[in-house]
């Protein structure tokens, strides 16, 4: 997974729905159970303003932490 400022720019243009299930999924491929990663729209809204005030090297650190937990789950 490459996150750069285009990349965010997209998820964060996504619906809530569609912002909602494309966390899920990113969690149920990280380990995490769906059932027990509940979202609300409270919670969306949270996501959102986290990953719009998000820097650059947030976004790497985000990043190499995604592709490192993919790697150990293997």
């Amino acid at each position: 997974m490459q996150l750069d400022r285009d990349a965010l720019n997209k998820v964060l243009s996504l619906n809530d729905r569609q912002l909602k299930n494309l966390i899920q999924r990113l969690a149920a491929e990280s380990g995490i159970d769906p059932k027990e990663f509940n979202i609300d729209p409270s919670s969306i809204e949270s996501i959102r303003t986290a990953l719009g005030s998000a820097t650059d090297d947030d976004l790497r650190r985000i990043t190499e932490q995604y592709e490192a937990n993919k790697r150990g789950r293997r």
